[in-house]
Order: structure tokens, then C-alpha cells, then sequence
């Protein structure tokens, strides 16, 4: 694919692709330069995907299936003013859905750094500060820079009024993750065991298992990414 079309799956970015000749490639990471200059998609892909760090792909078996057998192409770009790593998937039906990765330089501690499970930190610091899909809080592990308390995303940072009660964790310890693209949203708390996340729906609040829900959250856009 060319880059006006990989663009064309990038509909809340306007990602300037970079190339071997390119002016900015003296902001890419070190270890990104080979995708830079490789002209085989192939290459480019397995460049990429070796980086990624084995605990996180354990813990989203599904994806990582898919990721190993749909991902066609990887090219790098400024997005957000920041060096990312675009993974371009096809579906079973043809049709390409993208995600955006970007630079590891740009990692920042975000809130209740110690309920993240130790491969996701690992991730976050080593591959990816922050791995997304449609929109920049969506479909995978937001960028720290984006990630925020429920009660500060909702203008209220001292706490969301009439979200406190006896049972409830408190929306100034909910650290939202990530999203559907809708009105569910993933969350952290150091009111939860490392490796649960909290599935928050119109105040409702459901811990799970991290490693699964987020699985099934990359592979429905995959499967569903119109």
C-alpha cells in the first residue's frame, strides 16, 4: 500500500511518512532506521514485530496471532509530533485497518505507574508509548501523555459529582486506559490487583482480566473496523 492510502486509514491523524531521504529521519529511534530504509514490506514488518517484547504478546494470544498473520506492511512517520511505527492488518475481507505506535522516547510515567502488569510497562518503555487504533484513546494502550483519571477526563479532578460511594472506587483512582471508540472505557486503579482492569460503563464499574479484555478490544477492530 502507498502512503496516501495507509493515510486514508488514519482518518484523526495526519501522519507524515518518512523515508530513507527524508529530513526528519534524524528523529527516528536508532532501532527503527532498518524500516526506514528497507523498500520490501516484508521486511519492513518483520523488523517491526521482532521488537515487540514476548510478555505482551502473551498476554494478548489473539492479537498476536493476527498481528504475526494479517500485518502487510510497517511504515514509520511523524504523528502527533512524535516518531511512530504505523502497522498496516488486513482483514479476511480484504480491508486495512491501521495502528498507530509510537516512539518510546516519548514514555512518560503516567498515575498508578505500579498497577500496570510488568509486560505492559515493559512495552510502554521498551516498544511503544502507546499503541492505538481510530482515535488516540482507542483500541489498545493510550500514550501515557493521554492517559488520565475518569474525574479528570470528565473536568472534575477533585472527583466526579455523585460518583463516590462505599463500594465504588473513587473516580479520582480510576486511570482510563484506553476505550471502544465509545462510552466503555478500560481502567487501572490501585484499588484493583495488578492485572485486572476496570470495564467502566455509565458509572458501572466491572474488574476483569486485563490480559483478556484487552485482547478481545484489538481483535474487535480488527474484525470489525469499519
Amino acid at each position: 500500500m502507498g502512503p496516501e492510502e495507509i493515510a486514508a486509514t488514519l482518518e484523526d491523524w495526519s501522519p507524515t511518512f518518512v523515508g530513507g531521504d527524508s529530513d526528519e529521519t534524524a528523529r527516528i529511534p536508532e532501532k527503527w532506521r532498518p524500516i526506514v530504509l528497507s523498500a520490501e514490506a516484508e521486511d519492513r514488518r518483520r523488523t517491526a514485530l521482532s521488537l515487540w517484547n514476548r510478555g505482551f504478546l502473551d498476554l494478548l494470544p489473539e492479537f498476536a496471532a493476527v498481528l504475526d498473520e494479517h500485518c502487510v506492511d510497517v511504515r514509520v512517520c511523524i504523528a502527533d509530533n512524535t516518531p511512530a511505527l504505523v502497522y498496516v492488518l488486513e482483514t479476511d475481507d480484504g480491508e486495512p485497518v491501521s495502528w498507530i505506535g509510537y516512539d518510546p522516547g516519548a514514555f512518560q510515567e503516567p498515575d498508578f505507574w505500579e498497577s500496570f502488569p510488568e509486560a505492559v510497562k515493559v512495552f510502554l518503555r521498551e516498544v511503544h508509548a502507546g499503541f492505538v487504533s481510530a482515535s488516540r484513546d482507542a483500541f489498545g494502550v493510550a500514550r501515557p501523555v493521554d492517559m488520565g483519571t475518569l474525574a479528570e477526563l470528565a473536568g472534575f479532578p477533585d472527583g466526579v459529582p455523585g460518583w463516590e460511594g462505599e463500594s465504588r472506587i473513587s473516580s479520582t483512582r480510576l486511570l482510563q486506559i484506553t476505550t471502544d471508540g465509545g462510552l466503555l472505557k478500560y481502567c487501572l486503579s490501585p484499588d484493583l490487583a495488578v492485572g485486572k482492569v476496570a470495564l467502566v460503563y455509565e458509572g458501572d464499574i466491572d474488574p476483569k482480566d486485563f490480559g483478556t479484555e484487552i485482547d478481545d478490544l484489538l481483535m474487535s477492530r480488527f474484525e470489525e473496523p469499519s
